[in-house]
């Protein structure tokens, strides 16, 4: 062998989806760690909510939270090109001399039984079969070999704009975690007569036992009598609060 060398969201709704949202400390964050959309729109809005309006519950008032496009981390994501990932292909821990037992190593099989390991120093780097072999050709041209990319979402700033206050800071008066434009116009809403509030999907119904999956991979099973039926098309779509 070739060893090379090297939803449930709770009645409270600032929850799982808006976590991380919170004011930064000491005030406003420095404008390179603000989302351009949240510098946009908080420029046209004076300091301090006007009548009939308060802070955002969902941001506390900052306009940003934390970037939730899938895979994003600190305004990073994963390169979309070819190159070694730890989270991409079987990893797993081999006796190879000159190593410790913690490396964690990939094969990349050659045909005939054959097959070269490389461990977690190529991450970042693209293995590419050449004359029979599975080498290792450098970095990734795109990450450069950092494994990562800029989000495009968040533009590498970590943060978007807050979804309930849309990077304005304040709301009116009578929004509530359980009451609010964006909550209520998610099409996987889903409401439970306990005041539970899911995001999620029915996947399938077993007599009055429905199948849920949430939006972050959660299953659960609840009563269909359990569910408050959705309202009529054309409605206001709200609850009391």
């Amino acid at each position: 062998m070739n060893r090379p060398a090297s939803l449930i969201v709770s009645g409270i709704f600032c929850l799982a989806l808006l976590a991380g949202c919170g004011k930064p400390a000491g005030g406003s964050a420095p404008a390179s760690t603000v989302a351009p959309d949240v510098a946009n729109a908080s420029a046209s809005q004076p300091d301090g909510p006007k009548a009939g309006e308060k802070i955002c519950f969902a941001c506390n008032g900052s306009g940003a939270i934390k970037c939730l496009a899938p895979g994003c981390v600190d305004g990073k994501v994963d390169c979309p090109g070819p190159c070694l990932k730890l989270d991409r292909g079987v990893w797993i821990h081999m006796d190879v001399a000159g190593h410790p037992p913690t490396d964690l190593w990939q094969k990349f099989n050659q045909g005939n039984g054959s097959y070269t390991a490389y461990n977690q120093g190529h991450v970042g780097h693209v293995i590419a079969m050449q004359n029979g072999k599975a080498m290792d050709t450098g970095p990734c041209k795109i990450c450069g070999g950092t494994g990562k990319v800029v989000c495009s979402v968040c533009k590498g700033t970590g943060l978007e704009a807050c979804l309930i206050c849309g990077g304005k800071k304040y709301i009116p008066d009578s929004w509530t975690p359980a009451n609010n434009p964006w909550l209520n116009g998610q099409p996987d809403l889903i409401r439970l007569t306990d005041g539970r509030i899911l995001l999620g999907k029915v996947i399938s119904t077993v007599g009055t036992d429905l199948t849920i999956k949430t939006r972050d991979g959660k299953w659960m099973h609840v009563n269909a009598s359990d569910v408050v039926p959705k309202p009529a098309t054309g409605s206001t779509n709200t609850v009391a609060p």
